[in-house]
């Protein structure tokens, strides 16, 4: 039993074992030591694994892993819940899905949730099980064979015949005893770890249950991983609502958050995150969210220059920007780097500028506050300067507005474990030999000197 003193196995905030890597690799092991089979060809005495999926949380997930299985020759059985509270396989995304699943040679199972209808015997599990037998059948043009009982309670487990409505039961009593079973509900492995139960291969057959929505790309907590099929879908949504307003010409009317239209394409991951602040009334996290991006746009710009004009090494840069007060702001790096101020490049009033810069540091250490009024009309004017810098960095040889990534410039940055890349300047680059030292000696002098005031 799982308890605080027998917690479940591989239950660590980031597990390794729930990756798409970790899954192949599973997959691999599977094949050494068991034929794959499906549930309508199960050679009952032999030697065998069913591979089964219950679809909680996501189809999009289901897909990622229908292909991760087919690039290994593996078919698997999907069983879709029609009563999901997280996604509709009636939608038209959905049901692609769904049908590119099948394409693949996998099957297509009933999730089943009797809770819905309030089962309370055999008959009426029966009646319902047809209904919506008929109900995926008229959806994907293929009725499936077998089903599943999503979260059963203990009478539901107590129907044990093989067959309900012409389906296969997965939790029939012969599956009980004569299939072993290894489950990764709720995201860890509640029993056996899949991994050791493969590489042993001491049992005769098995029945292995994934969950698709915990398997991501990296490793991450369980809430976290349906955190990001839940949101996932909330933006996909949104998107989908963006882009048939779009589609047919009409007008998009989103409010003050137009103004974060220019970032929209520029830099996609951080437009979405935005746009959540102002719909959602977070406006001291957006005010402080839009300088945290004019304060990166100017870094970037910098950067490129430094980079690209300068002849200034990779390793100069990152140790310039590492060392740099925090009084150096914004205004005064970009005038240091390129000889002309902020008002000139952009038409920026420096006491508006300074004005809300000192708001910016109140909010951002608590240590002032502004009514909400107040707090949209200066994301507003922060939006503004972003944008009008944007189209001067465009302007200029650079050709860069410093919201995209600085690879998009090919400056090469450093790739963090993950993957990602971070602000940081790739140090594996050659030197540079012959770099105006002496200029940049005398830029260093120049900016770490200079106080952080707005002249």
């Amino acid at each position: 039993m799982i308890s605080g003193d027998n917690p479940p196995l591989n239950s660590q905030s980031l597990d390794p074992d729930f990756t798409v890597d970790s899954y192949r690799q599973l997959l691999v092991l599977a094949k050494r030591q068991y034929p794959f089979v499906l549930y309508d060809e199960i050679p009952w005495g032999q030697r065998f694994v069913l591979w089964r999926h219950d679809c909680d949380f996501s189809l999009n997930r289901a897909h990622a892993l229908a292909c991760a299985e087919s690039s290994e020759s593996v078919r698997a059985t999907y069983f879709v819940n029609l009563h999901s509270e997280f996604y509709n396989v009636f939608e038209r995304g959905q049901h692609r899905l769904v049908r590119e699943i099948l394409g693949m040679g996998h099957r297509i199972g009933l999730h089943f949730d009797s809770a819905f209808y309030e089962v309370s015997s055999e008959a009426s599990l029966v009646m319902h099980l047809r209904h919506e037998a008929d109900l995926l059948e008229n959806l994907i043009g293929v009725r499936p064979s077998v089903f599943s009982f999503h979260n059963p309670l203990a009478s539901h487990l107590g129907c044990e015949q093989e067959y309900y409505g012409e389906l296969l039961n997965c939790y029939s009593r012969r599956f009980k005893e004569e299939v072993p079973y290894c489950s990764d509900s709720n995201g860890y492995w509640r029993f056996r770890r899949l991994r050791d139960v493969l590489t042993q291969g001491t049992d005769p057959c098995l029945q292995v249950l994934t969950h698709p929505e915990w398997w991501q790309e990296t490793a991450m907590p369980p809430r976290q991983r349906i955190f990001r099929c839940v949101y996932g879908r909330a933006q996909a949504a949104l998107a989908s609502y963006d882009a048939d307003l779009q589609l047919h010409g009409r007008e998009n009317l989103a409010g003050p958050t137009d103004f974060l239209g220019f970032l929209r394409d520029a830099n996609p991951q951080r437009y979405r995150l935005l746009d959540s602040l102002w719909m959602s009334d977070e406006f001291q996290a957006l005010f402080v969210e839009l300088w945290r991006l004019h304060e990166s746009q100017i870094n970037n710009l910098c950067k490129a220059v430094l980079c690209k004009q300068w002849q200034v090494p990779a390793k100069e840069v990152n140790a310039f920007f590492e060392s740099l007060s925090p009084a150096i702001d914004g205004w005064r790096l970009f005038e240091g780097v390129f000889g002309q101020s902020l008002e000139q490049a952009t038409g920026t009033d420096p006491d508006s500028y300074r004005e809300w810069m000192r708001l910016r540091n109140q909010v951002m250490h608590g240590r002032g506050s502004a009514a909400r009024e107040d707090l949209e009309q200066g994301c507003t004017y922060v939006c503004m300067v972003v944008e009008s810098l944007a189209a001067w960095g465009r302007s200029q040889p650079i050709a860069y507005d410093g919201l995209g990534h600085i690879e998009s410039i090919g400056i090469l940055a450093f790739q963090i474990l993950d993957g990602t890349q971070s602000d940081r300047l790739d140090e594996a680059t050659l030197e540079i030999p012959g770099f105006p030292t002496k200029h940049w000696a005398q830029f260093k002098t120049v900016m770490t000197s200079s106080g952080g005031e707005i002249p």
